[in-house]
């Protein structure tokens, strides 16, 4: 199939690794330009020198943090003067917090809302502008279940990922006129080393050990395994392709049908 990608200019955040990182391959792979940040700057490189060893893609690597106004501006402002253009926008970078109230202090709270939903909403309104100039483009925002299927020991990204799929769909709204695609999608557990972080985190409250934890969560899988970052990045090369040029304002599941919510 012709994705249409060849050539395109695809922002990606928290690139350096797991989901990000597959994503930024897979698209990679299609023929697209792109700009990748994270924080760690010795992991960002060692992925762009492996991408672009694998597929002679042409990357701009800038360590940024998304939690920074001033660090979201540079990303952007580096790759406009480089590639005179954005087409795409990965909305990637997060973290992960288990625990319920009392387990999560302001400071946690304040860091999350800043890395997650401000840091999400900061990134598409700096590239708006580009896109608009360009006639158009596409917004995909990798976010998560649990805001959809509330768990007390995953409040925070809970609480977090639900605000961030109101705004996907409030932003297709707005930019429809505009020609810019806003869509979200929502990983189940996938196997990356934030989830290891995840169950360590959960191994310490429930006590078990991590094994127990992941093996819990193999036995509830409907596919009896736990997805791998390429499972998602082939989910996002077909929303960022032309194939979905009619999927507007979307939330879509890719965790093997687990959640059992209706939307």
């Amino acid at each position: 199939m012709n994705t249409g990608l060849q050539g395109k200019v695809v922002l990606i955040t928290g690139a350096s690794k797991g989901i990000g990182r597959a994503i930024a391959q897979a698209l990679a792979e299609e023929g697209v330009r792109l700009a990748l940040c994270a924080r760690d700057e010795r992991e960002l490189k060692l992925a762009t020198d492996q991408i672009q060893y694998h597929t002679k893609a042409d990357i701009i690597a800038v360590k940024a943090n998304t939690t920074k106004l001033n660090d979201i501006r540079r990303f952007v402002a580096a790759t406009a003067k480089k590639f005179n253009r954005i087409d795409i926008l990965i909305n990637n970078a997060g973290g992960a917090h288990i625990g319920g109230i009392f387990q999560t202090t302001d400071e946690d709270w304040e860091y999350h809302i800043q890395l997650k939903i401000l840091g999400y909403i900061r990134m598409a309104r700096e590239v708006i502008p580009h896109m608009k100039k360009n006639g158009g483009g596409k917004i995909i925002n990798i976010i998560g279940t649990a805001g959809k299927e509330p768990n007390p020991l995953y409040i925070v990204p809970g609480v977090t990922n639900s605000a961030l799929i109101n705004f996907t769909k409030s932003l297709s709204k707005e930019l429809e006129p505009d020609k810019i695609f806003v869509n979200s999608i929502n990983p189940g557990t996938t196997d990356t080393p934030l989830t290891i972080e995840t169950f360590n985190a959960l191994a310490k409250i429930l006590q078990k050990t991590p094994d127990e934890i992941r093996q819990s969560i193999v036995e509830h899988s409907p596919r009896g395994y736990i997805a791998s970052p390429d499972d998602i990045a082939k989910v996002v090369v077909f929303i960022a392709s032309d194939a979905a040029n009619f999927i507007n304002g979307v939330s879509l599941n890719v965790d093997a049908g687990k959640i059992l919510g209706l939307c």
